[in-house]
């Protein structure tokens, strides 16, 4: 570091003519080294590391030194706000690289679920408003995990049956909460019988959301915990059987498990007494809307595999990897000495972790996805979640501000720092559109650089950071796609951050709405803001040649702010490709999957061998020879064998058929005789966490070229504004014809 500090320092001072080849070749050096240093890849990692991080410093200081000017106070402010969103994310970018210098990938730690000596195991499913068929599928997935019999237990913690609900004044709501409470608490009785334990739990009243919930359970399914701050724990139509397993798994109630999940978990803390989490990717079954809206879903890495396939195994490489709400395995000891989960702020996942991690605690990744959940389906229903995500990680930074916070390292600090400031991303990426707006529209002085000089210094910056990130990221996040998803939500993010920022004990926690109905496309009620700056960057056009023509001393920074509004319009493009919003045909999101399974017509004469093409709770399509002759209405013995080699056998019913390439198609719903048929069905479609595996494999293995991605991105630009615009004039000849009618 310090040779890299000296060798800023020189270069800093270089006469001009030479910082161009300076910035250029460092840049050609970058890629010299990424394309032949791959049989050293640590050494490799640290060198272009070094490499962007001094290109970035030698850009910030001529930022710094050479392009602030006072000219007038319109001009200053203009100029500030642009510098100081720069500066943020300067920032953002080198602790990026300290959190992912050297990440970790461990090696599996894998148990013997039939050893009796395994830690007892209890299962918190909290649950509040999601749908109750939601709950019921998780429970019956975790009643299926590996483990020894005994030594799990299974709660479904339901914070939509409370009493306080029960009663509620509103017929309807309380109506509602009693249907709730009937249907779980049956589903968990009908469990408990043929499988691992499963109960039921509720409690008196709602106080302080999902951490509320799962500290009282904490209590109530170990009544002799020591050290929980729960002076009455409030324990309803809890059965007599008590867990006090010694190990928690927390499970969203979307997030349906693996059966092996804890076969590849619960290994880490018998090796580590100072272990006090091991968390495991959020995988979903669904596009997000950004995904569905764009139609990217089967081509890309979906945004949340950039975290979990990327980031998590830095923050593991420093002790930092933290908990994540769900999908997680927690030491009960540790979390009763805590009073239970934290909740002074809206993420008590994360507080809950940065405590922890004060007390010298240890935490671990395992980078397999084993749970199988759902992202919000539509555009309102994702702001939501991501502006709590954003409040708590700034009530967090506020609150307990982890660069002060006593039992850290000097890494964890700087990990759960750029944890934390991440989410002012939408003040700077607002700006960033803005900015070249100011000056076409006004001619505000927002950066005083010649041609020259952005080519010495700015491109080198830019050009060394994102291949850096595609070194680093390419493999799990699309080119320009962390541009696109901060774009989409900075209008947004703002207000929440800004409140959260000037009142941290404000915010309160909102559950993400799943399962939401898509029965028709439809214009996103969030949308007008992107009109609008569509409208600005249109408008910015004429701005540009006029002032190209009027100003011919200003060319160099028109030439500058009109690419850059061109590539503002490009994520504009993209944006108005979210926000209007396609429906969703299928009640279940069914995977893509390429699986042999055995199939015949009836119950009689030879199985035939087939393959999978996708998989649901309701059905599955099966490629089949073209001359296999089922036709609509037939039904067909169908079986099975997971990676595990578990077998299921059941019975389908036809209900489609369609040519294929390789045969046909043919379309199957799965017939339940019997509640048990339901939960194998469960253990068949969630239970093999080697279909997410290979799942994630398939969408990570192209990597696009710089021009191939710019281009991909393209055309998602220019397909999600036409279909806008199509949708919008449906809109309008519907109204049209509506008053005509009236008329």
């Amino acid at each position: 570091m310090g040779g890299l500090i000296f060798a800023y320092g020189v270069a800093a001072f270089l006469p001009r003519d030479r910082q161009f080849a300076l910035g250029w070749g460092l840049v050609g050096l970058f890629l010299l080294i990424r394309f032949t240093m791959v049989r050293a890849p640590k050494l490799q990692r640290i060198l272009l590391i070094l490499i962007s991080a001094f290109l970035t410093l030698r850009y910030f200081h001529f930022r710094t030194f050479h392009t602030l000017t006072f000219t007038a106070w319109a001009d200053l402010a203009a100029m500030l706000a642009l510098y100081l969103a720069e500066t943020y994310g300067i920032l953002v970018h080198l602790l990026g690289m300290f959190v992912n210098a050297m990440p970790t990938e461990r090696d599996p730690v894998i148990i013997d679920p039939s050893d009796p000596n395994l830690p007892t195991v209890d299962v918190f499913i909290p649950t509040y408003n999601e749908p109750e068929e939601m709950a019921a599928i998780t429970a019956a997935a975790a009643a299926q995990l590996e483990y020894p019999y005994g030594k799990l237990n299974i709660y479904i913690l339901d914070d939509g049956g409370t009493l306080q609900k029960r009663n509620d004044p509103d017929p309807r709501i309380a109506e509602a909460a009693v249907n709730r409470h009937d249907y779980l608490k049956t589903i968990a009785e009908f469990l408990d019988v043929d499988f691992h334990h499963v109960q039921y739990l509720t409690r008196e009243k709602n106080e302080r959301a999902k951490a509320g919930n799962i500290t009282n359970a904490l209590l109530c399914s170990c009544p002799d915990s020591m050290g929980l701050d729960l002076s009455r724990p409030s324990c309803v139509d809890m059965g007599l059987a008590a867990g006090c397993g010694e190990l928690i798994l927390i499970l969203d109630c979307d997030h349906v498990p693996a059966q092996d999940i804890l076969v590849r978990t619960v290994g880490h803390f018998l090796r580590d007494e100072k272990l006090f989490l091991v968390q495991t990717p959020h995988f979903f079954i669904n596009p997000d809307p950004v995904e569905r809206n764009l139609r990217t879903f089967q081509d890309t890495p979906s945004e949340n595999e950039m975290f979990y396939g990327a980031v998590q195994f830095g923050l593991d490489s420093w002790n930092s990897s933290f908990f994540c709400g769900s999908a997680a395995l927690l030491r009960r000891r540790d979390l009763a000495e805590n009073g239970g989960l934290a909740g002074d702020t809206i993420t008590e996942d994360a507080e809950t972790a940065l405590t922890l991690h004060s007390k010298k605690l240890n935490s671990v990744f395992v980078g397999r996805p084993m749970v199988c959940g759902l992202s919000p389906e539509n555009f309102s229903d994702f702001i939501v979640q991501r502006n709590r995500w954003a409040q708590g990680m700034i009530q967090i930074l506020m609150l307990k501000n982890p660069l002060f916070k006593k039992g850290l390292t000097i890494a964890q600090r700087l990990c759960y720092l750029n944890a934390c400031i991440f989410w002012f991303f939408g003040l700077a990426r607002f700006i960033f559109v803005t900015s070249p707006l100011m000056f076409l529209f006004f001619g505000l002085d927002v950066y005083n650089a010649t041609l020259p000089q952005v080519f010495a210094y700015a491109i080198p910056h830019l050009a060394s950071a994102i291949l850096l990130a595609d070194y680093m990221y390419g493999h799990v996040r699309h080119l320009f796609f962390s541009e696109l998803y901060e774009t989409v939500q900075s209008v947004f993010n703002i207000p929440a951050m800004l409140g959260a920022l000037f009142n941290p004990r404000k915010p309160s926690f909102k559950v993400t709405p799943k399962d939401t109905s898509l029965s028709a496309d439809f214009l996103s009620p969030l949308a007008a803001p992107f009109y609008i700056l569509l409208a600005l960057c249109f408008a910015a056009v004429p701005a540009a040649i006029y002032r190209y023509i009027a100003f011919p001393l200003e060319r160099d920074v028109v030439l500058i702010t009109a690419f850059w509004a061109g590539f503002n319009l490009l994520l504009i493009f993209l944006c108005l490709g979210i926000v209007w919003e396609r429906r969703q045909q299928r009640r279940k999101h069914r995977i893509p999957t390429r699986e042999q399974v055995r199939i015949r017509l009836g119950d009689r004469g030879d199985f035939l061998v087939a393959r999978t093409v996708d998989i649901s709770e309701e059905g599955v399509g099966i490629l089949v020879p073209p001359d296999f002759a089922a036709q609509i209405g037939d039904t067909i013995s169908f079986r099975a064998e997971d990676s595990s080699n578990r077998e299921y056998a059941f019975s389908l019913e036809v209900v489609r058929v369609r040519k294929d390439p390789e045969g046909k198609v043919v379309g199957c719903r799965f017939i339940m005789r019997d509640e048990k048929d339901w939960v194998r069905l469960i253990g068949y479609v969630y239970g093999d966490s080697e279909r997410w595996v290979r799942f994630w494999r398939e969408r990570r293995k192209q990597r696009d070229s710089f021009a191939a991605g710019v281009g991909y991105l393209f055309i998602k630009a220019v397909s999600g504004v036409l279909g806008n615009f199509k949708g919008l004039a449906y809109i309008l000849g519907a109204g049209l014809k509506r008053i005509a009618r009236m008329a």
